[in-house]
């Protein structure tokens, strides 16, 4: 990403592969490569890439080219970004780097929302599943979502949301992006049994927003405070029953194997480490006093649930399993 302009490339920085057809004004066509908490490549199919590839073609046979204007200001780019400079090293920048740059960025000029968590979500926050070959065909609709609410069907085809055509659920996810998280009435033109129809799908405020589990994929959570200080390796069935737990005691474990006691984040994993939290012990549960306990799958969903729920100053209660034995901690969450 070193010298790419991010406010002409607009994409998920947090993904595997992003592909944008363009015309040379700067126009997208078309935007592919979009993923969901169900897998880095549950969009990416041969036919949907063909599709896609085909549809930008299409459109671009028929596109009247804009007339650029002269850019006086110097292109965004993340190595001009004080943040960022500050450990710039010179290597290859990584896609992922970009969002926790921008969110320290936003923290310091005071323009940080916590609804910017919140970027290209998928279909399923309006209530939409897509085909994963025809990426514009409706295969499921969540019941009493605002997309069933607004009249749409499975096997209805979209054609546009909000003015961006869609021909992948990337297209889809982008114009979701843009659209503001207060809500709103949202256009979508549809094609069902060969007729063209419009409807306005109603979101509210805070339509966008996620579960912990939604975000756990997303690489953007590890730039996100406060941190618990510590992390591991999940347990698997079999190492639970090794040390004496069955499925019924947890299905999720994992062994602590770092205290983050060094770097520029070395305050979490020594307020860690005040709270008691040793390597080697195996973390059982987390919870905040007075809130149900969080059915953790694995431990990115323990890092986004702490990054997304914890705020300064909360006390987490922690149980872990230490030589055998379950132990209670206490660990004060910091800035």
């Amino acid at each position: 990403m070193r010298g790419v302009d991010l406010e002409r490339y607009v994409f998920d920085t947090g993904l595997t592969l992003s592909i944008l057809w363009m015309n040379a004004d700067g126009t997208i066509y078309h935007r592919y490569g979009g993923r969901d908490s169900r897998g880095a490549d549950h969009w990416l199919t041969l036919p949907s890439l063909g599709s896609a590839m085909a549809t930008s073609l299409a459109a671009h046979r028929t596109h009247q080219v804009i007339a650029r204007v002269a850019n006086k200001n110097q292109p965004l780019t993340l190595e001009r970004v004080p943040s960022f400079i500050k450990r710039d090293r010179g290597e290859c920048i990584h896609c992922h780097s970009i969002r926790p740059a921008l969110y320290e960025e936003q923290l310091a000029d005071g323009t940080w929302t916590a609804d910017q968590i919140w970027r290209f979500v998928p279909p399923s926050r309006i209530g939409l599943d897509l085909d994963r070959d025809d990426q514009s065909r409706i295969v499921a609709v969540v019941k009493g979502s605002a997309a069933e609410v607004a009249g749409l069907r499975v096997g209805d085809s979209l054609g546009s949301v909000d003015g961006e055509v869609i021909a992948t659920a990337t297209d889809l996810m982008f114009a979701l992006d843009r659209f503001d998280s207060s809500g709103g009435q949202l256009p979508v033109v549809f094609e069902r049994d060969g007729k063209s129809r419009t409807v306005q799908v109603e979101l509210v405020k805070g339509w966008k927003v996620g579960t912990a589990q939604d975000f756990a994929w997303r690489p953007f959570k590890w730039g996100l405070s406060p941190a618990p200080g510590f992390g591991g390796t999940q347990l698997s069935q079999g190492e639970l029953r090794g040390i004496g737990l069955t499925s019924d005691d947890s299905s999720f474990a994992f062994r602590v194997t770092y205290l983050v006691t060094w770097g520029e984040n070395q305050r979490y994993g020594k307020a860690a480490v005040k709270a008691g939290v040793r390597e080697g012990d195996v973390l059982l549960a987390a919870v905040l006093p007075g809130a149900a306990q969080p059915q953790f799958t694995s431990v990115d969903h323990f890092h986004a649930w702490w990054r997304l729920t914890v705020q300064p100053g909360d006390q987490v209660e922690l149980e872990v399993l230490r030589e055998g034995k379950r132990v209670k901690l206490q660990l004060t969450a910091i800035e």
